[in-house]
């Protein structure tokens, strides 16, 4: 075997191995891909959670919270309060949800459940006003998502599902 065709046997063997090697870290990157938005996901339930714990515990918070989503503007000054400060955690897990969609770690399936949850507490006349005064503490595109939405046909809060 001469030198050329040895030399030529060597750079077939090392393209195969950056061909193998490239595959590989393909396959790395779309596993950690994955392991990311599960993470993501995972991490955005959990404050999902940690948000709604309150409700669950409650019942007078839940209560307030059914009230401020249909009349706030007639809740007294410090139970007003409280829902405004529960409206903007909402608004901003909201967002963040709405953003990590919209860069990819958030799938289509998992969004749409949640879109649909989102559009029935973010269109109620409480958070609608809140939404009028406080608009410009969001990102534009959440705005522009926001000011897109319509209040499902066949409302159904908790406040409502409660009632029976």
């Amino acid at each position: 075997m001469n030198w050329e065709a040895l030399g030529a046997l060597a750079e077939s063997v090392g393209a195969v191995g950056v061909i193998a090697t490239l595959i590989y870290l393909a396959v790395q990157v779309r596993h950690n891909t994955r392991a990311v938005r599960a993470a993501t996901y995972d991490s955005f339930v959990g404050q999902f959670r940690e948000w709604n714990e309150p409700f669950r515990s409650d019942p007078k918070l839940t209560s307030l919270f059914s009230r401020s989503l249909e009349e706030i503007e007639d809740l007294e000054p410090e139970a007003r309060q409280h829902a405004l400060h529960m409206f903007f955690d909402l608004f901003k897990l909201a967002e963040n949800l709405h953003y990590q969609y919209r860069v990819g770690m958030i799938e289509r399936p998992l969004w749409k459940g949640w879109e649909v949850m989102f559009r029935t507490y973010l269109t109620a006349p409480g958070t609608t006003w809140y939404w009028n005064q406080r608009r410009s503490m969001f990102a534009s595109e959440f705005a522009d998502w926001m000011d897109s939405i319509e209040e499902p046909e066949d409302v159904r809060r908790v406040g409502h599902l409660a009632q029976g």
